[in-house]
């Protein structure tokens, strides 16, 4: 029997128009009200995660910034695992020498230490990943426009942070490049205390090397006294691949999902763009 159903968001539970489905809020709701708890597990800030999901009408905790923060349907923070101020100031500069685009997630929004003509760059790059029919230029024209843009808020060190007291959760960098990327992955996961992993073969996500969605859904999970077996994940890229892990009793890849998720998932479901979660909820529920 399913007690806990952990979705990611990106890729998963909403579409490549970062839309919501309200087929996917309604399965969700209907296992809410049989008594099956229900928790968002993303590498998004809360605060990006939270607007979406509360917009379509579903209350529940959320494991955000790949498990770096856990927090309740209120947004106060229950148990958190930032990075140590010095590894930032470490993995920026390197990220930055390498002409890559830099974002950190923090306790008080999200900042970029990177000029304006990156950050675009940046932005045009996410576009294309999810739409690939539109050309870069376009993607590039259209970027300052675009919501991921608008929220992007610069600074001009990581001192400006800290002064301020605010915690890195996350820092997030975005290439085309992405050999560039994979390289990055591997030795930076190993020069430094830190989780690297991404949600897409462009992006670069590096966290507490305690923050991982399998390790925080396990320790929920054994908090609220439900039995692995009892808990059903949902994912669709690198960065789900821990809560995809043979421990949890249903395990279930998107349509959409990397050959790496998809051979390790025990279930499948349709895409991203095709309701996948709800119709995975539906059936399993």
């Amino acid at each position: 029997m399913i007690k806990l159903i952990a979705s990611d968001m990106d890729g998963t539970l909403v579409s490549n128009d970062h839309a919501s489905s309200e087929a996917n809020y309604k399965a969700i709701k209907m296992a809410q009200n049989k008594g099956i708890e229900f928790i968002i597990t993303t590498g998004r800030s809360y605060e990006d995660a939270h607007s979406q999901v509360a917009e379509a009408g579903i209350e529940c905790n959320y494991l955000v910034m790949n498990g770096s923060e856990l927090r309740n349907a209120q947004g106060e923070i229950v148990q958190s695992l930032y990075l140590d101020n010095f590894v930032v100031k470490q993995i920026v500069e390197e990220l930055m020498s390498n002409g890559l685009f830099v974002e950190l997630y923090t306790t008080g929004g999200s900042f970029s230490l990177s000029d304006e003509e990156i950050c675009k760059d940046a932005v045009a790059t996410k576009i294309i990943n999810f739409h690939p029919e539109i050309s870069y230029e376009e993607a590039y024209a259209s970027a300052e426009d675009h919501f991921l843009y608008k929220e992007i808020k610069r600074i001009e060190s990581v001192d400006d942070l800290i002064e301020k007291n605010y915690k890195v959760g996350k820092i997030i960098s975005f290439s085309t490049e992405r050999e560039l990327i994979a390289d990055l992955r591997m030795k930076l996961g190993k020069k430094y205390p830190v989780n690297a992993t991404g949600s897409f073969d462009i992006n670069l996500e590096i966290t507490n090397p305690l923050a991982d969605k399998g390790k925080a859904i396990m320790q929920y999970a054994t908090s609220k006294g439900i039995n692995l077996d009892e808990v059903m994940t949902i994912g669709d890229s690198y960065n789900d691949l821990g809560m995809l892990s043979d421990s949890f009793g249903y395990t279930v890849a998107m349509g959409n999902a990397i050959e790496a998720v998809k051979a390790q998932a025990k279930y499948m479901t349709d895409t991203n763009d095709a309701n996948g979660v709800g119709k995975a909820i539906v059936r399993f529920v």
